[in-house]
Parts: structure tokens; sequence; C-alpha cells
């Protein structure tokens, strides 16, 4: 995972308070098409997990976790708006 990647979905999960529920991480999933979906989920018993600041932040089934084995979540930003991506991992990613 990419640096700002991380702090980013880290700072999702913190409430207006700043307070962090720590059942909860961001959940990557694959839909029918191969497509990324990120949404708010419980964590699961058997989840690969991915821990920033001491928190879990990320979790993926462990067949999802394998198709994306060599793949890197980053933010890319365009035309001034900002999306999570795949990206092929590098040296210096996270």
């Amino acid at each position: 995972m990419a640096p700002d990647a991380a702090l980013a979905l880290h700072t999702a999960l913190q409430d207006g308070n700043g307070s962090e529920e720590q059942t909860r991480a961001i959940r990557i999933s694959l839909d029918t098409s191969n497509q990324m979906r990120l949404s708010v989920s419980d964590i699961w018993k058997g989840d690969r997990k991915v821990v920033f600041d001491g928190r879990i932040i990320l979790v993926a089934e462990p067949e999802v976790a394998d198709a994306l084995a060599g793949r890197t979540l980053a933010i890319q930003t365009a035309g001034g708006r900002s999306a999570f991506t795949l990206r092929p991992t590098r040296d210096a990613d996270a």
C-alpha cells in the first residue's frame, strides 16, 4: 500500500471526534468484472489485514488478497479529483 493511500484510509476510519472504531476497517473486494470495490466492513476471522499507525485499516478475504498479490493500492489525482487505484508494486511501496 502506498503511504498516501494508507493515510487516507486511516483518516476515513476516524469519526468526527477523532476516535476510531477498532472492529471495522475498509474492505477491498473485487466484483465479477474484477473491478476494485472499497467499503467499510467488520473485520472477519481469516481476513488478511494491513496495519497502519497501529490500526487495521484494510482487510480482504484470502482469495481477494491472493488475486491482488503484486499490486499496490495507491491514490491517483487528476483534474483536481482523487481516486484509489491498483498499480503494479514498486520497491518504494509500503
